[in-house]
């Protein structure tokens, strides 16, 4: 198995759900472009959220590092993978 792949599948397994099942991190850098009937407003909207993260701490240290390229609202989010028939059989 790649060691990559290796590397993720140990941080699924010690990391905290805060309160969702198969959780992932991205970070979310609000603007108010929420125009959804063209494919520059879906790209907008998508330029709001990096990620995905496999912790937390990831994402959390991406942010402080990369700090200039966001906003002063941007923050890491917990959201769930539940939907996602291969995020589950990864994280399990």
């Amino acid at each position: 198995m790649n060691e990559n792949i290796k590397e993720i599948i140990e941080k699924l397994k010690t990391t905290e759900p805060e309160g969702t099942s198969y959780p992932f991190w991205i970070i979310i850098d609000p603007r108010q472009n929420l125009e959804t009937t063209t494919i520059q407003g879906l790209h907008n909207i998508a330029s709001q959220i990096t990620g995905v993260f496999f912790s937390r701490k990831d994402a959390e240290d991406f942010l402080k590092q990369t700090r200039y390229n966001f906003g002063e609202h941007a923050k890491v989010y917990c959201h769930s993978g539940h939907n996602s028939q291969e995020w589950r059989e990864l994280f399990k």
